[in-house]
């Protein structure tokens, strides 16, 4: 009998959940998923073709994605340094296999991913430390990253060694410019 009363207590106290709490936890999990190949988070890759320096080509089995890099933006073509980090890209990613954690799927269809070499580097901050790539911030928060930047900046390599280089982000918003602009006839 006192059990039972015990019992009874512990439930009255009891804070259960509030409506609006089980629906902000809905919305999350909703709001939260991403587009992965299903029943995985990760691909194991070789590289097939290297687009530019931060997007390429993976095969797994008889399947072909087309990979972004995550938390790096690299050189647009025409950019300064744009072949060079290319092809450095194509030299982190030759000695497969490669090993992509998927973090989402992004509007162009591209898995974005952290890739690791069959050592289990990063392959996306090789290339910002490399100075081949720009932390990309508008997308990651990664410290490292950050820190990566700053000291590629400091050591004045890869796309740093060049007096105010462009983002590739701000290069596309002139160029975008431009091309509204010839459309118009205002050039």
């Amino acid at each position: 009998m006192l059990a039972r009363v015990e019992m009874r207590v512990y439930l009255c106290n009891m804070r259960l959940p509030s409506f609006s709490g089980v629906l902000l936890a809905a919305f999350l999990s909703l709001n939260c998923r991403t587009e992965t190949k299903p029943g995985a988070r990760e691909l194991t890759l070789q590289a097939v073709h290297i687009a530019d320096g931060d997007t390429f080509e993976g095969r797994d089995g008889d399947k072909t994605y087309r990979i972004r890099l995550h938390g790096v933006d690299a050189p647009e073509k025409g950019q300064d340094f744009s072949r060079k980090s290319r092809e450095t890209l194509g030299r982190l990613c030759r000695n497969g296999p490669l090993r992509a954690v998927i973090v989402q799927k992004d509007r162009f269809g591209r898995w974005v991913c952290e890739v690791f070499d069959r050592d289990g580097r990063s392959i996306n901050k090789s290339m910002v430390k490399d100075g081949m790539a720009w932390h990309f911030k508008r997308y990651s928060s990664d410290r490292e990253l950050a820190r990566l930047e700053a000291e590629a900046r400091a050591a004045k390599v890869g796309i740093w060694s060049v007096d105010n280089p462009v983002a590739p982000w701000e290069y596309r918003k002139d160029s975008t410019a431009r091309q509204r602009e010839r459309a118009n006839g205002t050039f």
